[in-house]
């Protein structure tokens, strides 16, 4: 995966997160909670990816 596509992950990841926790925050909603908890799994997925050189 290439470095950008890593940061793009995350950024992408970490919005989700944030959006879902406040969605939870404001309603209660278990729905929220659940995207909340898988976006933890992606941001685990993102973060243990090396990233690999644009040489190879």
């Amino acid at each position: 995966m290439s470095p950008i596509a890593r940061n793009v992950g995350i950024v992408v990841t970490l919005g989700m997160l944030v959006f879902s926790g406040w969605m939870y925050l404001q309603t209660g909603d278990w729905v929220a909670m659940v995207f909340a908890v898988a976006s933890l799994g992606y941001g685990v997925f993102f973060f243990s990816v090396t990233p690999r050189d644009s040489d190879s």
